[in-house]
């Protein structure tokens, strides 16, 4: 009587066994996030507050995610000098450039652009997605 009901069950079994299977091949996996180093060569008010919305824009950013130690594969984000600003008014545009390189020290790219000095997310924001870009070419 066991046999029988093993018998039975068996082509429900290995139904069940091939569309787990196949679903587990078909589902697509997350791509691995890019290890990123915010670095900042710049040591004015507003170049700090610029290095922390990048670390905060990455942090946030499921395609990346903060490391330290230069380790292979990781894309350094610098940020070399202070930042430039211009005064309008009472606002504070400021001028941003950034330099993205491998660990291995190759020349990946660069960013460049504005925003006021009180929305820097949107600085961050544009640099993350210059950086993707960068990321792509990291051997």
């Amino acid at each position: 009587m066991q046999m029988t009901s093993i018998k039975c069950k068996m082509p429900v079994i290995i139904a069940i066994s091939l569309v787990v299977t196949l679903s587990t091949e078909a589902s697509p996996r997350k791509p691995t996030p890019t290890l990123v180093e915010v670095w900042c060569g710049g040591d004015d008010g507003l170049t700090i507050k610029l290095r922390d919305a990048l670390e905060d824009a990455f942090r946030s950013s499921s395609a990346f995610r903060l490391s330290s130690g230069k380790k292979p594969g990781t894309l350094l984000v610098t940020i070399p000098s202070n930042v430039e600003w211009k005064q309008f008014g009472s606002r504070t545009q400021v001028l941003y450039a950034v330099e993205f390189t491998s660990a291995d020290d190759a020349k990946l790219g660069s960013s460049k652009g504005s925003c006021w000095d009180t929305k820097l997310e949107k600085c961050a924001t544009q640099v993350v997605k210059d950086a993707k870009t960068a990321a792509r070419k990291i051997d």
